[in-house]
Order: structure tokens, then sequence, then C-alpha cells
């Protein structure tokens, strides 16, 4: 590591000890229900995974697999030490499965979500009915924070681990089988599956998976048909069995049989069939079977006649990969398709990266944005054919923007943004999206075949060099724009090199039949040369004027499927820039035609169907053509960016329980005074709270300190049935041993409202006038109901700052991915950034201008202005409640949002359960958070469509997340 990236690494966690120490010090004064910080610290993504777990020795061996291996082939790696016992201390077979699951999605998740220890419950050893043993995995709700291939590889890891351990694989029943099938269907009516597989599908994959697939109930729904079932414990849909299953297996199936293929003690080939969508077909529609007289295939007979035939033998048509709807199903009202699955007209596909681009995100340009009426924005989320299920829309204006058909019968194409602007009240139609840029590692991520390339200005330096041009002159030449050379330089290059032509003059003759291409020779061969003033010229005379076509239909809609740019009124096409076109048609510049059509060959007449010309135009012209772009993306709106604060509905300053007594408004002030009767006392309101004893004193109460003596109260479990007291058991599990129930640690309490407001203010020295209005909950969502002090609630209210459910602050942003950025672009001067540590740009220059390039720290993020102006409300509660609640001295002080730069923030996905921290180094991004891409792997294995909730630094002295949340597994009911 670099001296400067161990001194940056130093700060930061520099930065994070001070406000840990800070934190610690006021947990220990104030309310709170434990008396430290019950967030660890993690240095790295080992430590996470063995600090959520609890499962000693994890992290060191995760270590020595890091840098030898993949993550999930570490998680594989991992199997083989808890079968053998040099990882975990687990006694029976179905322990060390359980320990194997947990920690290979701790790892593939990167310790930073609840799935591993809320989203499996656990593992059981159960018998088929031939009385051998399988394994049962038993899911809950919270295994959908996992993401569809951890949910997946979760399943192969069991399965592998059954496999070593010498277990039997899971044999389905008949009516276990429908019952998969049945409870997909109505679990994905009742709450939905982003991918939901057709029943076929379902009763396959049940009848093939070694492991049965379990969970408890998270719905009200039951089954209608299969019913009761001995090893089904509910009828009820299982929402962890169904995620994995159908956003798992079915809908991951090529990442599993990356592995699968790797693994000897596992085997699952009808992953194959899965993926090939040859469910049920018969061995004779699969063309595997046939067999001839000699007893060998149809396809071993042909394998045995040898490889020449094959060789010998000419495709019928290019390469393309399969056009795919999936993206298409569940489409909302008002958010539009922009492109049909791989269909000319779409985005073109480009691999490559922008400094703005990374993880599941989409390069578009800028002009193609404006021109869909701006659904297209920065930090879209858009539902995409191809490589991945979604993406972020970012910005990049170095590819090739959209071509359009103006009103007054101009084809063009739009390489400016502000170009579009201007035009697109004008635009009668889009006749293609531009280009969409995609880095080859999102086919990596996805187990996706590479698709054909867009044939692109580097590409055509590479195979100009390999035909014996100095490519390295011609770029060191100031009269030479190798990306944008004139016509006449891009047809010398291609006949004295023999090279392929210029992407910037090879048109998209792939997307032409070869009648549309004659048909368009035709009109040429009838055209004229005129001057600009409309005077016809001699045919052989050399000429800058523009070329005139007699005007038809198939001749105009041919020019505009291969973007070739012209002016259309209702007797000509004009073509100003012609001679590229016609000589590629086989034209001299005289217009003189140098074939017949009798001279295209047989092959080129049927290659494709005859759907695609570029044989044909190859035959025809002086030089090789390359297929311009011959792979399109699919794709439709799925959600718009966002930039705003995270409140619950309604929102809520304060979670303390008020009942009905505070109105639709839930106002604290009203529940004070709130009397049902004119004989009952004002704000006495009736509600569920925990029941807890001061270790000290034995006070009984319900917060989480005494009130008479400040010490600290435990929880008290009392059961329901009989009354008498429960102690939980290693597990945090309280069953009363007479009745035989789950003890409960809430009791139903009158509150004094009143008497709780007004010591509140007091104790923060606060008035009703600091606040509009104080609001609070109806009622605690959490398993002990403890109140929160209603002291930070006031002072919440006092800065316009809300409580989420477990007692944060949040802002959510849609998070995009940036690698380099320019002072002038943050607003910042260079001096600022010097101070922050930015000493050099990326040339190794040192930084003086505010246009230098400079590349992001890993860790530094980039927010919105809303974000800015929502911190610094933050701060200043976070300041007042140091000062005012806990008897600190100020943290922050803020007093304009400059100061925020070079603040640490933490940074973390919903689902998650750690942050990520990290220094802001700006104020103004639209309605995105920025940040590099290593900052967005630590939080979470996808960038979207995932927004994320930023906290500012000291966030975590306020609240005990366990006492206060209600719990991710009744959170995720529907």
């Amino acid at each position: 590591m670099r001296e400067a990236d161990e001194q940056y690494f130093e700060t930061l966690e520099t930065q994070l000890d001070e406000a840990m120490a800070v934190a610690q010090r006021a947990k220990k004064r104030g309310g709170d229900p434990k008396p430290e910080v019950e967030i660890p610290t993690a240095r790295d993504m080992a430590d996470r995974v063995e600090n959520i777990l609890g499962i000693e020795g994890v992290a060191e061996r995760v270590r020595e697999l890091e840098g030898q291996m993949s993550r999930e082939e570490a998680a594989l790696e991992l199997v083989d030490d808890f079968v053998e016992g040099t990882v975990g201390d687990y006694d029976t077979r179905e322990g060390k499965v359980e320990g194997a699951v947990r920690t290979a999605v701790a790892l593939l998740t990167e310790g930073v979500v609840a799935a591993p220890i809320e989203g499996i419950d656990r593992v059981e050893l159960l018998e088929n009915d031939d009385g051998t043993e399988f394994i049962n995995v038993y899911y809950a709700g919270p295994i959908r924070s996992a993401g569809g291939t951890a949910q997946a590889l979760s399943v192969l890891v069991a399965d592998y681990a059954r496999a070593l351990l010498g277990i039997d694989q899971y044999k389905a029943r008949e009516e276990e089988i429908g019952r998969y099938a049945e409870e997909i269907d109505l679990y994905d009516k009742d709450t939905g599956l982003q991918y939901s597989p057709k029943e076929k599908e379902t009763k396959f994959i049940a009848e093939h998976m070694p492991i049965m697939l379990d969970g408890e109930a998270t719905g009200d729904e039951e089954v209608s048909g299969f019913r009761d079932l001995e090893r089904v414990d509910s009828n009820s849909a299982r929402g962890g069995m169904c995620l994995v299953l159908a956003e798992g297996i079915a809908l991951k199936a090529p990442k599993i049989q990356r592995y699968t293929r790797n693994l000897d003690e596992v085997d699952w080939p009808w992953l194959q069939d899965l993926i090939d969508g040859t469910i049920g077909e018969s061995e004779a529609d699969q063309g595997e079977a046939s067999e001839d007289a000699s007893g060998e295939t149809e396809s071993e007979s042909n394998e045995a006649s040898g490889d020449e035939s094959e060789e010998s033998e000419e495709p019928s048509g290019p390469p393309r990969v399969e056009p795919a709807k999936k993206y298409l199903r569940d489409l909302i009202a008002g958010r539009p398709v922009f492109s049909h699955p791989s269909k000319p007209g779409g985005f073109r596909l480009r691999y490559g990266r922008a400094r703005n681009h990374g993880f599941a995100t989409a390069g578009v340009h800028p002009a193609t944005m404006h021109l869909v009426d701006d659904f297209l924005a920065t930090g879209t989320q858009i539902k995409t054919e191809r490589p991945g299920k979604a993406a972020g829309v970012v910005p990049v204006d170095t590819i090739e923007g959209p071509t359009v058909r103006l009103a007054n019968g101009e084809v063009r194409r739009i390489d400016d943004a502000e170009e579009a602007l201007a035009v697109r009240n004008g635009v009668t139609k889009i006749l293609d999206l531009g280009e969409y840029l995609v880095n080859y590692g999102e086919f990596v991520e996805n187990n996706h075949p590479l698709a054909p390339a867009s044939y692109t200005v580097e590409w055509w330096e590479q195979d100009l060099e390999a035909a014996g041009a100095d490519v390295q002159a011609l770029r060191d030449d100031p009269t030479v724009d190798l990306a944008d050379p004139t016509a006449e330089e891009a047809l010398a290059w291609a006949t004295d090199y023999d090279a392929p032509l210029h992407p910037e003059y090879t048109y998209l003759w792939h997307d032409v039949g070869v009648e549309r291409v004659t048909a368009l020779a035709d009109a040429v061969e009838a055209a004229q040369v005129a001057q600009t003033d409309g005077a016809a010229m001699e045919r052989d005379a050399a000429s800058d004027g523009a070329l005139v076509l007699p005007t038809s239909e198939p001749v105009r809609e041919t020019l505009e499927h291969l973007l070739v740019e012209h002016t259309q009124d209702e007797d000509t096409l004009v073509v100003e820039d012609w001679v590229p076109l016609v000589r590629t048609l086989g034209f001299s510049r005289a217009l003189e035609r140098e074939w017949t059509p009798g001279d295209i060959s047989e092959r080129a007449r049927t290659y494709d169907d005859g759907e695609n010309a570029i044989v044909a135009v190859n035959e025809i012209a002086p030089f090789e053509v390359r297929e311009r772009a011959p792979t399109r993306i699919g794709n439709r709106m799925g959600r718009p960016e966002k930039s705003e604060r995270r409140d619950l509905s309604p929102a809520v300053h304060t979670l303390f329980p008020i009942g009905e007594a505070g109105g639709a408004q839930r106002d604290v002030a009203t529940a004070a005074k709130h009397a049902d009767s004119m004989s009952d006392t004002p704000g006495r309101v009736e509600v569920q709270v925990a029941r807890r004893r001061c270790l000290e004193c034995g006070t009984e109460t319900h917060m989480a300190r005494c009130p008479d003596c400040s010490g600290a109260a435990e929880t008290v479990y009392e059961c329901r049935d009989c009354g008498g007291e429960v102690e939980p058991d290693e597990s945090g599990r309280a069953e009363c041993p007479r009745c035989e129930t789950l003890a409960s640690p809430v009791q139903t309490k009158e509150l004094d409202v009143h008497a709780a407001y007004r010591d509140a203010l007091e104790s923060v020295g606060e008035r009703e006038t600091a606040f509009e209005q104080l609001k609070a909950v109806k009622g605690l969502s959490s398993a002990e109901k403890i109140p929160e002090p209603m002291e930070k609630g006031v002072l919440r209210a006092k800065h316009d700052v809300s409580s989420f459910k477990d007692g944060t602050v949040r802002y959510d942003m849609t998070d995009l991915p940036v690698t380099a950025v320019r002072p002038s672009e943050l607003d910042v001067e260079a001096d600022r950034l010097r101070s922050l540590g930015y000493e050099y740009d990326i040339h190794g220059e040192p930084l003086t201008h505010e246009d230098q390039l400079v590349e992001l720290k890993v860790q530094d993020v980039v927010l919105s202005d809303g974000a800015a102006e929502h911190m610094l409300q933050t701060a200043a509660f976070v300041d007042d409640l140091l000062e005012q609640y806990y008897g600190l001295e100020r943290y922050y002080e803020f007093d304009e949002r400059e100061d925020l730069v070079g603040e640490l923030v933490f940074g973390m996905a919903p689902p998650h359960e750690c942050g990520d921290g990290g220094p802001r180094r700006r104020l103004h991004v639209g309605g995105r958070w920025l940040r590099t891409p290593l900052f967005s792997r630590g939080q979470t294995s996808q960038l979207l469509p995932s927004g994320d909730e930023s906290l500012v630094r000291g966030r975590n002295r306020r609240v005990a997340l366990r006492d206060y949340r209600e719990s991710r597994r009744e959170a995720t009911r529907p």
C-alpha cells in the first residue's frame, strides 16, 4: 500500500475512534437500554463475517483464502473446513451444514446484511420415505437481503456439505412438488417476486433439488390445494423458501452452474435444462437421441464423421444472442419502455467504462436522456435485457448519441445535450437511441455470454495498425483526428492499407436486407450531385455538392435504418456527406455502378434469410465493412432517481407510545391533554410497553434505566398463562416450563404522557415554542417495546429531523460510482482539496487548478444538495443532544454547508446490518450520491436497485438498535 493511502486510512480510523469514544461516554450517561455502543467496528470483511456470526476462526481462514480465489470459491472451500471440524465447534452433522451455510451467506454478502443470522432459521436432518436421511434448510424472510446469487449458493453449499458428510439427497413427494408450485404462485400474488418461475419450472426444480427448501410462514393467505402436509409446518406461503427457489435457483441458474461444474462431489445436470428452457421436452425434440443403425446417436455419428465438414460449412447468419423478454414483465403504468428486446433502433451495446461508470450502471448519452422526455436521468433505475436485470443510468458524453428525424425532414445524429434540448420539440421520431456503455465485468458477474460488440474507433485503430499503418504517427499528427476523420481520410485509409472502413462512416448494413440494398443502389444510380444552390452538376465532375436521390418509401426507410444523415422532402432525399455511402455501395465518385445485381452471391442473398446485407455489402464494396452495432439492448424504466429524507409514514420525532390520544397527527401535546371522560386525569394513556426491573434497587419500570436510582434495568419475562417469571435460555428464548408457552416481556400499562412531556422539556431546557409539533408513535413494534426517552424527540422536532423505526435519522439517495473528479465539478477550490490529501492529479502533476482531474480516494463520497441541508440539521440535533441530554461538549458546531466537507459519514443499503464510513468531499450532484466502486462494494453486492441511507457520524450514540427497532422478520411479513 502506498504511504499516502496508509495515511488516508489512518486518518479515517482516527476520526472513527474519536467519534466512537464520544458515543461511548454518552451511552454511559444517558437513558439508553445498553451502557455501551452496540455497533462493533470491523477492520475488514473477514472481521465482519466473524463478528456477525460469532464463529471463531472464520476471519483468519477467510483472509487465507481471499488472495487465492473468489469469494464464491472461498465459500465452497470453507465447507471442507466445517465438515472436517477445523472451523466451527459443531457436534452434529446438521450443525456443520448450518455453520457452512451461514458462513457462506455472510461471506457472499460481505458481512453487511442480516441474512446469515436472521434469514436462515435452522438446518434439520429428516428422513426420506425409503429410510435415508436428507438435509432440510429452514429459511426466513430476511434471506431476501442476501440477493439471488447468495440465496442460490447457500443451497449449493448445503448440498456440498451434505455430499461430504455422506447424507442422501432429498426425495420430494408428489404432493410436496405440487405444494412448491402452488406456494410460489400464491406468494407472488400476495407479496411479489422479482422473478416468478413458471409452474413447470418450479415443479422441475422441486423434483430435482437435492436439499429440501423449507421456511416459516410469512403471510396470512393459505394454499388451497396441497394442505396439511406431513413435512410442511404451515399451510401459508413460506416467504424465505419462495425467495430462494424463485429468485435464487430459478433466476440465478447460470451463475450456479459455473460452480457446480467445478465440484466433483456435486452434480446438478438438470440446471442445463432449466437454463435452456427445455423442461418437459423429449430427447428427440432436443436432438440428443435418434440413434442410427450402428447404435450411435445422431450427434455422435455427426461428430464421428469428423470436424472438417463443420469447418467447411459457412454460417447461415451472424452470431447473435437470443432476445430476452424477462425485463418486460410487471410493467408499471407511467414508466416507459425505451426499447424492445434486441430490436433495431434500441440501444447499441458498447463495451467500456467511463469515470462515472461501474457496477450495475449503464452509460447513456445525455442527449438521449433529454430526447426521451428526461424519463432517463442520472440515477434512474432501468430494467434491462442484459447482462444483468437492472442498472443505474449515468450520463456519458463520449459515446455516440441518438439519431432522430426532425419535423423539417432532417435526419440528424445528436451528440450534444444542449442541441438535444434545442430540437427535442421538433423531433418526430427517434430512429436510434445511441450507444449503451456496459463494462465487460458486468457480463462476467452475471455469467452472461459476451454479446457481439459494436465496431468502435478503438477496435478500428487496432485493425488499422495490423494492416500496416503507423497508428502512433497518426495519433501524434495534429492535423489528424482518428476518432472523427474526414470522409476522404477514412476512405484513403481503407483503400491504401486494405483495412476496414472507419466506424464513423460504417452504416448499419446488418439492419437492412439485400433487397433494400439493391433498391438503394438503384436510387443512387438515378441520383444527381447538386451544388448548394440546387444546380445539377456533371456526374463525372469532382464536387463538394450534395447527393440528391429520388424519394421513395423503401429508400427513405433504408437510409433511416442505416442511420445515414440526410434531409427529406416530398420529392427528394438529400445526402450531404455522400461519398462513403456510394463507395460502400460499389459506386465510383462519378456514380457509376461497378457491379450488377447478378454479381451478388447466393450466400449473400440468403445470409440470415436475406435480412442482413453485410455479406452482400462486403462483396460489392472496394474495402472491408464491419457490422457496426450487432447487439441491441432492450430496457424499460424501473424507478426514478431519488434524494430525500427517510421518514416513517407518517413522520415521527420520538419512539414513545401515546396510543390514539394524539389524534390523527399523533401530537404529544394533544395526548398530554387527552382524557376519555371528564372524570379521567388528562394525559393518562394505556399502551403496551416493556416489563423491566432495576438490577440495583428492584424498582419495576418500563424504561431502559431505573427512574429512582438511574441504574440499569433488565427485561422480565412473564408467562401469559400462569403469570410466572421465566428465565430466557442462552439463545434468548423464554419458554415457560410449566405451560410450554413463550413468555412475554411486554405489559399493558397506563403512562402519564403529560408528566413525561413536561419532564422532557424541562430536562433539555426547551419550551414548546422551540418546535411546531412533537409527533410520537401510536405503539411500539419492537419485541421488548422499550420507549425511547422523549427528550430525544423534543430535540429532533426542534431541528426538523425525524426518527426512523430504529431510532436513526436517515437520508436516502440513489448511489452511483465515480472514480475521478475535478474541483470545479465539486464547487471546491483546489487548495481545499489539497488540504484533504489531494496533492496530485491523475497524471502525477501537482494539483493547482480547478480543472485538473484527480482520483477520488476510495472511501470519499459526493453528496447531493438535499443531503447537505439535512446533515446540517442532523449535526445541530446531535450537538444539542450531546450538550442538553448527555451533558457532554458539542461535537460538530457547523455554521454552513462548507463545514461538512471532510467530515465522516456512514453509508448503508436498506437491508444491511452495518455501514461503511467515508468523508464527504462535495455538496451538489443533483439527486444522487457518488462514490468509488470500492466504497460501493463495501456496502452492497449490487449497486442498484437499492438506495442508500446516509447517517451523520456520531448518530450511533443515541440509540440501542436491538431494543428499539422491530425485528427484521416481523418487518418482512406482508
